[in-house]
Parts: structure tokens; sequence; C-alpha cells
């Protein structure tokens, strides 16, 4: 257990962990088929049926679970932030859960992308902090989740990585013009479009102080900021 779990003096049982999960999945669906649904009420079903645990306590078991999605390549819930200090056994009822609504998944990740927001600089964030994988660690060690198409999820992506990369476009072309160097600017290629994926990286840029070219490879996800790439 963490320390900075909730603590309550007695250890999750099989029958808890089972729920939560339940808790978790139910609204991942949801979100999966773009259907609203109030969170709160899924909680409070949950300390109804088990007083001794707190919302407070639900929800950072429900953060392990979204842990165990990130490990394995997969978007958490919007909003449940991973807590990866989860216990060992959790990671293969997570893969279980997610393998049985794959194609659910595949389907959501095929969908139209959204159209991005228009390109600033403002949307620039901190990376996230490493963390170790537990995932590959015990995908070596132990059959869990064989069954899931990671290939098949990758192909699903490819409309969302393409949207990523001509955002990315725009916002080079944006930072440059906006600097002075209209010239530059024009000069921005989406070479994974013009050219092919094979060289290794998608927009051709120039940085903003020196004109020094800059060769850009682009990863795109509808997940959060946790997200594993290669």
């Amino acid at each position: 257990m963490s320390s900075s779990e909730p603590q309550t003096g007695q250890d999750w049982t099989n029958v808890e962990r089972d729920q939560a999960l339940d808790v978790y999945f139910e609204m991942y669906e949801l979100e999966q088929r773009r259907e609203k649904y109030i969170r709160r009420r899924y909680y409070e079903a949950f300390v109804a049926r088990h007083p001794h645990r707190s919302v407070k306590a639900l929800e950072y078991k429900l953060q392990n679970i979204s842990a165990c999605l990130v490990e394995m390549g997969f978007a958490p819930l919007r909003g449940m932030a991973p807590a990866f200090n989860y216990q060992r056994s959790l990671l293969p009822e997570a893969a279980a859960r997610i393998e049985a609504i794959e194609s659910l998944v595949l389907a959501s990740a095929n969908a139209e992308p959204s159209t991005p927001k228009s390109a600033s600089i403002t949307a620039i964030v901190p990376a996230p902090n490493l963390h170790p994988s537990k995932w590959a660690e015990l995908a070596r060690a132990e059959p869990i989740s064989r069954k899931i198409d990671f290939v098949a999820r990758e192909q699903a992506n490819r409309r969302l990585g393409l949207a990523g990369e001509e955002w990315v476009v725009e916002l080079e072309k944006r930072t440059l013009h906006d600097a002075g160097e209209p010239g530059l600017a024009k000069r921005v290629r989406h070479v994974a479009v013009e050219q092919g994926d094979g060289l290794g990286y998608d927009v051709q840029s120039f940085d903003v102080v020196t004109g020094a070219e800059r060769l850009i490879e682009v990863k795109t996800t509808r997940a959060g900021i946790w997200m594993p790439f290669m």
C-alpha cells in the first residue's frame, strides 16, 4: 500500500478490488461510447456498499487502475491521474478487463479525430516525470492479456497521428511568423506526407533564434501526458 493512499487499517479484499474495477470500467466504457455519466454517483454507490472505504480511498484505487492502463498503452479515464505504486495483483485483473472491451476501444480510437484547437505555443506543457514500467517486467514473466492486438490499435490511430502532425506544422509556422521570420515559416514542411515516414521525423522546421534546421518527430494520443510511447 502506498504511503500516499488513504489509510483504513484494512487491506483491500478481492471483492472490493473487483468492485472498484467494475466502477472504473463501467465509466470507461461510457467514455469510449462518448456517453455522459455522473462520476459522483458511482462513488456514492461504492461507498454505500463499503462504508469503511472513503471516496478518497476509492479514487486512489481508481488511480491505480489508471496506472495499469497507462502501463499497457491505453488511455486512462479522463481526469483520473495514474498512481503507479499499485499492487502487482491489480495489473492482470485490469488487463483482463481491457481485453474484454478491446473492440470498443479500437472503434473509439478509429473515430474521426476532433479538430485540434488553434496551434499556440501556450499549449506546450512540461514533460511528465518518468516512472518505472511494471508492465514490461510482467509481460515477460506472466501470460497477461496476450490477445490484445496492439498492431490493430496502432493502425486505428493513424488518423489521429496525422491530425497531430498537422497541428505541429501549424504551430511551427505560426511561431516563426510571429517571431518575424515569415520566410522560414514558408519553408516548414510536413515531410511525413510529402516524402513518407521513412526519414525518422515528421516535420522539418527551423530554430526561431538561429535559423538552424529542426527535425521533429510527432507522437499523438488522446490520452493524457502520462501515456508512454515508443
